[in-house]
C-alpha cells in the first residue's frame, strides 16, 4: 500500500497526497507551484461560492495525477476531470480518498475537437472511478499527448458532452494539455461563444503548440475574438499562465 502524507502546498493548502508527490521540491521552494494559478483559481472558486450560494462546476483537462483537480473540490467545487492516461488514476483515486472527498465525474480520454464516443466502450464515469483506478499506485506513470496517440484513447467535444451523463455547464474550464489547447478551446467553441462564458484557466506552452502546428499568439488573439479579456497570471519555465473571462 502506498504511503499518504499530508503536506501544506505552497505554503497554503493542506492535503494528503502518495508520498512520491508530496515529496515534490517545487512545493517547498520559495517561488511555489504554479502559486499564481492556483490562487487564482482559488479566489475565483470562493467567490462564486459566496456569491451564488452553489458549487461552481470546474472542468479539470488534464488532470494528471488529481492533486490539483482535488484542492478545487476543497475549496467547494464540483468537479469532472478529464484524464487519458490509464496510470494515474489510481493516483487520483488514493488523493480523493485519503482527504475524503466525493468521487468526481471521470472521463478517461482526451478532451479534443473531435467525438469518438460511439466508437469505444465506456469511458464516462458519473462519480465513479475508472476501472484502472484500481491499479498499483505509479509515481513514474508519464503522459499521453494527442498529437501521438489520439487513436488509442477516447475523445471528447466539451460542448457535446455538457447536460449528458449527469454533466453540468461548466462555470471554470482549466487546461494544461501541453501543446494541444487548440484542439481543446475548438472542441468547447460554442460554450464560448455563448452568453454563458465559462473562465479558462489557461496553461499555454508555446514551444509544444508548434508540434500541433499552431502560435501562442494567433490562439490568444481567437480567445479574445470569442469575447474574453486576458489576464497573464504567470510565465514559469515553459508555459504561460493565463485567465480568460468574459469581457
Amino acid at each position: 500500500m502506498v504511503e499518504m502524507v499530508e503536506c501544506l502546498l505552497n505554503g497554503e493548502y493542506k492535503i494528503i497526497l502518495p508520498k512520491h508527490r508530496a515529496d515534490r521540491e517545487q512545493w517547498y521552494s520559495k517561488e511555489g507551484w504554479e502559486r499564481e494559478r492556483l490562487k487564482a483559481m482559488h479566489d475565483k472558486i470562493r467567490k462564486h461560492l459566496y456569491e451564488k450560494k452553489v458549487p461552481p462546476v470546474v472542468f479539470y483537462i488534464g488532470s494528471e495525477e488529481g492533486d490539483m483537480a482535488a484542492l478545487c473540490q476543497m475549496w467547494g467545487a464540483e468537479l469532472v476531470l478529464f484524464e487519458p492516461n490509464p496510470k494515474v488514476w489510481s493516483n487520483t483515486k488514493a488523493i480523493w480518498e485519503a482527504n475524503k472527498l466525493s468521487t468526481p465525474i471521470c472521463i478517461q480520454g482526451f478532451a479534443s475537437d473531435k467525438d469518438t464516443r460511439y466508437n469505444w466502450n465506456k469511458f464516462i464515469y458519473a462519480h465513479e472511478w475508472p476501472e484502472d483506478a484500481n491499479r498499483e499506485i505509479e509515481a513514474a506513470h508519464g503522459f499521453k499527448e494527442l498529437n501521438k496517440e489520439a487513436d488509442s484513447y477516447p475523445q471528447v467535444e466539451i460542448s457535446q458532452i455538457v447536460g449528458t451523463d449527469n454533466i453540468g455547464y461548466p462555470d471554470f474550464v482549466c487546461i494544461d494539455v501541453e501543446g494541444a489547447e487548440g484542439h481543446v478551446l475548438r472542441g468547447m467553441e460554442s460554450l464560448m461563444n455563448s452568453h454563458r462564458k465559462p473562465t479558462i484557466f489557461l496553461s499555454l506552452h508555446p514551444e509544444f503548440l508548434r508540434d500541433y502546428g499552431e502560435w501562442g499568439a494567433e490562439l490568444r488573439r481567437w480567445i479574445i475574438d470569442c469575447g474574453y479579456k486576458e489576464t497573464l497570471l504567470d510565465y514559469p519555465l515553459h508555459e504561460v499562465h493565463l485567465m480568460y473571462e468574459a469581457e
